[in-house]
């Protein structure tokens, strides 16, 4: 469970919605909200003041919330959440969830119109009721209409890294239950996809054990017994298992995994494969090098693999050093030490600090003085890390830049030069057209201080889409000026989206692959990032972060 500052104030902030929804005590709606701005700029984490037994030495935090608090840290559950959405219909959060909708304006669609669920809501907007409401209109009714395609096309869809336990899970279960041989993924998570909306597994064992097993686990399967067994898993997400008899293993997971034209390319070139135990053989049997599943996708992996021109891809342990990470000095949860701390003990060399800039208020993010107070901070605590005997190790001092909404940077060129490392990024104006939008990125690049364009579409997956820019255009001035584009590792990111990075790297752009972390357990997102960047024929050459601490920095000078 996410215990982050940002994860506590997010539950408030749900309780003040919900509250307003249901015409509850508007003092105690403004309680909550306040609460929420509070924590999410504070400074100390949440979890560590629950622990100290002093979280409600923080203004606007009595007894009666901080225990609230230390229920959620302790069970998942926030109270007056769960209390308040006993009261409401089902649907009605599902309403609350598209943009341009406030509580009060879903107050007043449930009351007026009778709307608790998105059905409704659709059905009134294609009606043209919504529009006839007071402080609606045709406009608010046509971004509902748009905001519900949106949901509807999210819908059945998840993370990769949200589903990434359950699967393997059940993979786990499979493989040590007698009477059944192997067990893989297959499928678009094994081809290491940012969204999934089924899974794939692949085992060979008897039917039975294979059925019982998952089911077990609380998958619910169809009753047609015929291959591959069909059914649901407990999140919802749809399940095909796909048995392999003894001696086809590989031959089933190879069909299973690559894609429709990754498989219909293999065989019009080298034929059906025969049955075979072991995947690598296929591939081996007719001359090529194994194709790793990331690749299969059908556009010129075959004829990398046949002249021998496969990228070596990026790994976790190529990295060396993470930037572009938060402390409680913006929004984060832990502590410049505490974060230090942390990477130091996974084995980093160097971490880059980038809160975020001036403007960011709703991020708290820090002014000049605040951001020169902490360059100060971060010399004396590598001044520590020196001193201490342990592994070479220091922190990176940065800023997480604002681009305005006019193109313009948040801090002058004389703050930023006196920084190790400078990430911009565009947090407003996302409604700017796609010339507008391309214009902020490349002004951006083309300053001598900006050393990455961080999460450049600002996309936010199943929950918002990215804003349109020209990505050939960012990327040519990228390479004209030596900025590295970010991809952003958070799994609601992974933005620069994997289809362009290969397009970024032949043009001779590095790429930043950046965790983003607002907590010391979100340094690991990492993962999600190289898994994605592999799919762009990503290698350790190609990605900033392999980068030595002196080599990074003299890159950045340059």
């Amino acid at each position: 469970m996410n215990k982050t500052n940002r994860a506590i104030a997010r539950q408030l902030k749900l309780a003040a919605d919900l509250i307003e929804l249901t015409g509850g005590n508007a003092f105690r709606a403004r309680a909550f909200g306040s609460a929420a701005r509070r924590i999410e700029r504070l400074e100390e984490s949440v979890p560590a003041l629950v622990a100290e037994g002093t979280l409600t030495d923080v203004a606007g935090v009595g007894q009666s919330l901080a225990a609230d608090i230390a229920e959620f840290l302790d069970t998942g559950q926030f109270p007056a959440v769960a209390e308040l959405l006993a009261t409401l219909p089902p649907g009605l959060l599902d309403v609350l969830r598209v943009k341009g909708l406030g509580p009060k304006k879903v107050r007043v669609l449930w009351q007026d119109l009778d709307i608790t669920s998105l059905d409704d809501l659709e059905a009134a907007a294609v009606a043209g009721r919504i529009a006839a409401l007071s402080g609606f209109g045709a406009k608010t009714q046509q971004n509902v209409l748009d905001q519900i395609e949106l949901l509807q096309s999210y819908a059945g869809k998840a993370h990769t890294a949200q589903i990434a336990d359950e699967v393997e899970e059940l993979v786990e279960a499979l493989r040590t239950t007698a009477g059944i041989a192997r067990a893989e993924a297959a499928g678009r998570f094994r081809r290491q996809f940012e969204l999934v909306e089924d899974i794939d597994l692949v085992a060979e064992g008897s039917p039975e054990a294979i059925r019982d097993t998952l089911a077990a686990r609380g998958v619910q399967f169809e009753s047609a017994a015929h291959a591959p067994l069909r059914g649901t898993l407990p999140s919802g997400m749809r399940l095909a298992v796909h048995p392999a008899e003894a001696g086809t293993f590989g031959r089933v997971l190879w069909a299973a995994t690559g894609s429709e034209a990754h498989v219909e390319q293999f065989v019009d070139r080298y034929g059906l494969p025969g049955d075979t135990d072991d995947e690598a053989t296929l591939y081996t049997s007719v001359g090529l090098p194994v194709v790793a599943p990331a690749l299969r996708e059908g556009t010129d992996e075959l004829e990398a693999a046949a002249n021998g021109a496969l990228p070596r891809l990026v790994t976790v342990e190529d990295f060396r050093g993470s930037l572009h990470n938060h402390t409680t000095a913006s929004d984060g949860a832990h502590t410049l030490r505490e974060m230090g701390d942390a990477a130091r003990a996974m084995g980093l060399e160097y971490l880059g600090i980038c809160d975020h800039s001036r403007s960011l208020q709703v991020a708290n993010g820090l002014s000049i003085e605040r951001l020169m107070g902490q360059v100060e901070a971060i010399a004396d605590l590598n001044a520590d890390y020196a001193a201490d005997g342990g592994p070479a190790f220091r922190i990176l001092s940065g800023t997480e830049c604002d681009i305005l909404s006019d193109g313009a940077l948040d801090f002058p060129d004389e703050v930023l030069e006196q920084l190790d490392i400078v990430v911009a990024s565009i947090h407003s104006a996302f409604q700017l057209g796609i010339v507008e939008q391309t214009a902020r990125l490349v002004g951006a690049a083309e300053n001598p201080h900006i050393d990455i364009l961080g999460h450049p579409t600002g996309r936010l997956l199943l929950r918002r889409e990215g804003y349109a820019i020209d990505h050939d255009a960012v990327i040519a001035a990228c390479a004209a000026t030596g900025t590295a584009l970010e991809l952003n590792a958070n799994p609601w990111r992974l933005d620069l989206d994997w289809r362009w990075v290969r397009r970024a790297t032949a043009a001779g752009v590095l790429i930043a692959i950046n965790p983003d972390a607002h907590a010391t357990s979100e340094l690991a997102l990492v993962r999600w990032g190289v898994a994605v960047a592999q799919k762009g024929w990503l290698t350790p050459e190609q990605c900033l972060n392999t980068k030595s601490a002196d080599d990074l920095l003299a890159w950045a000078r340059s």
